[in-house]
């Protein structure tokens, strides 16, 4: 496999996935704030919904089909407003829990029939993300050469998936600790605000993208 796969090409790539995946956007923001509000169960299940959504841009660029996407414009500008009508969507949500005071959660962590709308939340999120298919197509760009077999395109998204699973399952774990839930107790309004700003700044990016 080592002499198949060229790793020279291969390392810049996951190191490129790996800052676009540790940089603040939507989906991490989530998962942290989601995990302060609603415990670790809720940020685990959530970044479950990422990764899956972040799996299905990166298979779709390994068999060539997002390339074919994004060539037809009318395509990307629809992924623009889908993305964008998700993101203020959210920012009002997040606004509404202002009615909602904060305090750490005690819920032990046992899977509710209703939590599982936390994952479609994360699938939704980065499906209607139009930087993700992007980053996906740079960090194949970089990865592969026109001479990769098929394993190099299978292993390239296999390793980003786990650094995906890695990263996002971090923010969960570390942002639903008791520190991360009394800064949140003190700080509700402040955070909360901050999200539906940044949800709100995002989602007016991809308007004016647009043309």
């Amino acid at each position: 496999m080592i002499n198949i796969v060229e790793w020279p090409l291969m390392a810049p790539a996951l190191l490129v996935y790996s800052l676009g995946t540790l940089t603040p956007c939507p989906a991490n923001l989530s998962i942290a704030n989601l995990a302060m509000s609603q415990g670790r169960q809720a940020g685990f299940i959530l970044a479950a919904g990422v990764i899956t959504g972040s799996l299905c841009w990166g298979l779709m660029t390994a068999l060539g089909v997002s390339p074919l996407l994004l060539s037809e414009p009318r395509f990307l500008i629809a992924l623009k407003l889908l993305g964008a009508a998700y993101l203020f969507w959210l920012a009002y949500k997040t606004l509404k829990s202002l009615a909602t005071p904060a305090r750490p959660t005690t819920t032990p962590l046992s899977i509710d029939r209703k939590d599982y709308r936390y994952y479609w939340q994360g699938v939704s999120l980065h499906l209607t993300n139009p930087k993700a298919i992007l980053t996906w197509l740079t960090v194949s760009s970089i990865g592969l050469s026109p001479h990769s077999p098929p394993l190099a395109t299978l292993l390239l998204v296999a390793l980003c998936a786990l650094i995906g699973i890695t990263i996002f399952s971090l923010y969960a774990f570390c942002f639903s600790t008791p520190a991360a839930q009394q800064i949140l107790v003190r700080y509700h309004r402040a955070m909360t605000i901050f999200c539906a700003v940044f949800y709100s700044l995002v989602a007016t990016g991809f308007l004016l993208s647009i043309g």
